[in-house]
């Protein structure tokens, strides 16, 4: 298998919604050949790391000891494991998002990945305690009550820490909620009274809301989506350019290769050869 190919991923144990696994012990879990894409949630937690790096939808981030990651799913994530330890959680995401998700609507784990943060020299011992609760109940009883008390108390923990990724959580709940939706219907749904009327206010009031807080207007949302998605498909599929512009939505192969072409300067074509040079 080429290595542009990803891999989907589910979870190992279906009826374990939490998984919890030491980097080190587990190189068979983060194959360094391909790349993946998972359908759960992840956090990683860095202990060390030896000149590393991970990739993230097309993008190359540094890693550092005693950072920890939060991987969303539909994410395309490629890492070398060797030299690197720490600690890795898997999380449902039907679970996360019913149970987890509403402890935080209103924190730092927001919708608009990649998100990282720096664990402190002082922070360090309390984190590693937690770890050392999730291991001992993995290797033994596997109570998901359990672990999901450990989940929530190492949640809150995380949203202490320095954030390292730039995103800014909108303070406006009417903000998040319209996120929420483009990440659920931007392929079926791309006009502006859709999102409007999910919130109950005109196109121009709910572009005002977007703008302010995001800098961006909900087409400029929905494009930004499409086209992370657009390029997810071209690089890591084999999905013909119609099929790719079919499952978008799109109407006709001709506008999606214009769309593409626009926002990134390249035909869909070009950027699938790009993507297979570089890997």
């Amino acid at each position: 298998m080429p290595k542009q190919k990803v891999i989907k991923v589910q979870q190992f144990d279906q009826n374990i919604p939490i998984e919890f696994y030491t980097i080190e012990d587990n190189l068979d879990l983060f194959d360094f050949d391909y790349h993946y894409q998972y359908n759960f949630y992840q956090i990683y937690w860095f202990t060390e790391t030896s000149d590393s790096t991970q990739q993230i939808d097309f993008d190359n981030y540094a890693l550092a000891n005693h950072q920890i990651w939060i991987i969303y799913p539909g994410q395309v994530q490629y890492f070398n494991p060797t030299g690197i330890k720490g600690y890795y959680l898997a999380i449902d995401k039907d679970y996360f998002n019913r149970i987890i998700n509403q402890e935080i609507t209103e924190n730092k784990l927001h919708i608009a990945p990649p998100l990282w943060f720096e664990l402190t020299t002082d922070k360090i011992s309390l984190f590693e305690a937690l770890m050392h609760l999730f291991k001992q109940e993995w290797n033994t009883s596997k109570r998901t009550s359990m672990l999901e008390k450990y989940l929530g108390i190492y949640l809150h923990h995380i949203q202490d820490l320095k954030e390292l990724s730039t995103y800014r959580q909108p303070s406006d709940n009417r903000v998040q909620f319209l996120l929420q939706q483009v990440e659920l219907n931007y392929t079926s749904h791309q006009t502006n009274n859709f999102y409007a009327n999910k919130i109950a206010l005109s196109v121009k009031r709910m572009n005002e809301l977007l703008v302010e807080a995001t800098q961006r207007t909900i087409s400029q949302h929905i494009h930004n989506r499409l086209l992370l998605e657009a390029k997810r498909l071209i690089g890591y599929s084999d999905l013909t350019i119609q099929q790719i512009s079919s499952e978008l939505g799109f109407s006709e192969v001709n506008y999606f290769n214009r769309f593409f072409k626009k926002h990134t300067a390249l035909t869909p074509l070009s950027f699938r050869k790009k993507v297979k040079k570089v890997q």
